[in-house]
């Protein structure tokens, strides 16, 4: 019997439709900074001074997440689909 789970390819995983929560601040030097987090995968942010740089470099982050999880057999969580609520 083959325990070994199947996984989807990572661009499926990383165009799911993930929420967000973005926040923006200021840096030391008083500029705006835009801080973005994925809803359904804790720890996963990243910011940026743009809401458009920070919503591609955290695909960075996704993408480390789910090779992490895919090298440990995990389950990779999906968003839940508003349906669903």
């Amino acid at each position: 019997m083959d325990t070994k789970k199947k996984y989807k390819r990572l661009d499926y995983y990383l165009n799911l439709p993930w929420t967000y929560t973005v926040e923006s601040s200021t840096d030391e030097n008083k500029n705006k900074i835009y801080i973005v987090r994925v809803n359904e995968l804790p720890g996963i942010c990243t910011d940026a001074s743009s809401l458009d740089e920070a919503m591609t470099l955290i695909k960075e982050p996704m993408t480390a997440v789910f090779e992490l999880y895919i090298d440990k057999g995990e389950d990779i969580p999906e968003p839940i689909e508003e349906k669903d609520y």
